[in-house]
């Protein structure tokens, strides 16, 4: 992993009024990895590290999976794909997904107040101005990581393990993840820098074309390696397939994961980091000889998906995943890169351009 990044390059303009006018500039990096681990294509620095924050989410709904919990047992009825999918969703906050999270603690017998991820608004205009018509105030259900930390509470609660410490990094779960991340990426989790996350649990560095390698394990679960002493692709099948089925527990309305995954229906599993991270898996399929997964970063953040849009539909085009031919399609991820800047009064201003060509690995 690279310590001192070289200069980024751009890879999306935004020029308003014109091609000769460019008022920003959006810097970045992207990794396209096989599931052999062979690094296929890039731009910019492909051994920059980033913090993973939700692009983690996947591989912190293993120890669920690996533990059966999803299966049910006694009078417990096994989780729903939906179920699985909110616990590693980075959600808006609508009722669809804080409706699903305080069944999810009710049926693992947890309280909400067991939740540690921390209160915010929910992500949509509308549903905020509801809870101010409702004289009521957002909670930590509405919080975007709540479906994680359901997740995590439930798999504590199994092993009897403490609730009330379950961010600390020291703590078993959070360790059973570490070496998690430390097998499939065949780094020793000492070699894993940590931070802490938006919703207060450690968040571990890893390179981009590492990240880019752990969703090439999602696109073909039969190439990852074994962890705690068995296959996991089972698990990683699952996980895929409940996040293909269920795109709006991913993300939520309007939102960039589920919007893609909707248009290629089956074809990708994408997943939004933070600060402008995103990764996807592309199983194999015509036009996908192998299992393959991209991670984008781009430098500014990002905060509104808007760059990582242009970004991750123009790597589709440059792999040949989506063509001219395909023209629903096309049209489909024409509108999700959403090129065009609009004004208040719905005036047409400016559009953004990716300016990249990826090179080979």
């Amino acid at each position: 992993m690279s310590d001192e990044p070289r200069q980024a390059p751009v890879l999306v303009e935004f020029q308003r009024g014109g091609a000769d006018r460019v008022e920003t500039r959006h810097r970045g990096a992207v990794a396209v990895v096989d599931c052999g681990g062979q690094l296929l294509w890039h731009a910019g620095d492909p051994g920059q590290a980033y913090a993973l924050r939700s692009t983690a989410k996947p591989f912190q709904l293993l120890p669920l999976l690996l533990d059966g919990l999803h299966l049910g047992s006694g009078d417990a009825a096994p989780l729903t794909p939906a179920d699985l999918a909110v616990m590693m969703s980075s959600h808006n906050g609508e009722r669809m997904h804080t409706e699903r999270i305080a069944a999810l603690l009710s049926h693992f017998g947890l309280a909400q107040t067991a939740l540690q991820c921390g209160v915010e608004p929910p992500a949509l205009r509308a549903d905020r101005e509801e809870l101010l018509r409702s004289n009521r105030k957002a909670t930590s259900l509405h919080c975007n990581c709540s479906g994680k930390h359901t997740n995590m509470l439930a798999v504590c609660h199994r092993h009897g393990w403490p609730l009330e410490s379950y961010l600390d990094p020291d703590h078993p779960l959070q360790v059973r993840i570490r070496d998690i991340l430390a097998t499939l990426t065949g780094l020793p989790g000492t070699a894993l820098p940590r931070s802490i996350d938006g919703c207060s649990l450690p968040t571990y560095w890893l390179s981009l074309e590492t990240l880019a390698r752990l969703f090439a394990y999602i696109a073909e679960p039969g190439a990852a390696p074994p962890v705690e002493g068995r296959s996991i692709a089972a698990e990683l099948t699952t996980l895929r397939t409940v996040g293909m089925q269920h795109p709006e527990m991913i993300a939520g309305s309007g939102r960039l994961d589920t919007l893609l995954m909707q248009a290629l229906d089956g074809r990708i599993f994408a997943k939004t980091g933070a600060a402008g991270l995103y990764a996807v898996a592309l199983p194999a399929g015509p036009r996908v000889p192998r299992g393959l997964g991209i991670a984008v970063k781009i430098e500014d953040g990002d905060p509104k998906s808007r760059i990582r849009a242009s970004v991750i539909v123009e790597v589709l085009r440059q792999l040949g995943v989506a063509k001219r031919e395909d023209t629903d399609l096309w049209n489909a991820l024409e509108e999700i890169a959403r090129p065009s800047e609009q004004n208040y009064r719905g005036l047409e201003v400016g559009s953004y351009r990716p300016v990249f060509r990826l090179h080979p690995g």
